[in-house]
């Protein structure tokens, strides 16, 4: 009798260790409210460099990025969006570069300042995570 109560008990604790959370626990996350919108065609957008329209050289730059609907092209407002600027390095890590971003006083569109500290191929990847929009993409420019 011991032998089985030995047995029985360690399986019935693992039985209660693998199942799945209650439903109380479900209940509790599915009324939790939503903060993000899944992104759609109807709300995704993308982010193109507006200016300089000039070469951009080595050193302190200033660049002026665009939201943009990605159905209509029209420029969106949106509220929150992150810029990162990195430069490729052979066999190394890619250099990171600081950035500081500050709308513009025309809606959707973002004052970026940061350093290009080498000449070659940076890579900015500006992400907006909006309330009403998202979406990411890459930005190349060849910095002289």
């Amino acid at each position: 009798m011991k032998k089985i109560i030995t047995l029985i008990l360690p399986l019935s604790l693992l039985a209660v260790a693998c199942s799945s959370p209650s439903t109380d626990t479900q209940t509790l996350s599915e009324n939790e409210p939503q903060t993000e919108i899944a992104a759609t065609e109807e709300n995704t957008v993308m982010v193109a460099l507006v200016s300089p329209e000039e070469d951009i050289v080595m050193g302190d730059a200033e660049l002026i990025l665009e939201v943009k609907d990605n159905a209509s092209g029209e420029t969106v407002a949106v509220e929150n969006i992150e810029v990162s600027s990195t430069m490729p390095m052979e066999g190394e890590d890619p250099m990171i570069s600081k950035v500081e971003i500050e709308p513009t006083e025309n809606p959707g569109q973002f004052k970026v300042k940061t350093n290009f500290d080498m000449a070659g191929t940076w890579n900015l990847i500006a992400s907006v995570k909006d309330v009403n929009y998202q979406g990411e993409n890459e930005i190349v420019v060849e910095v002289k």
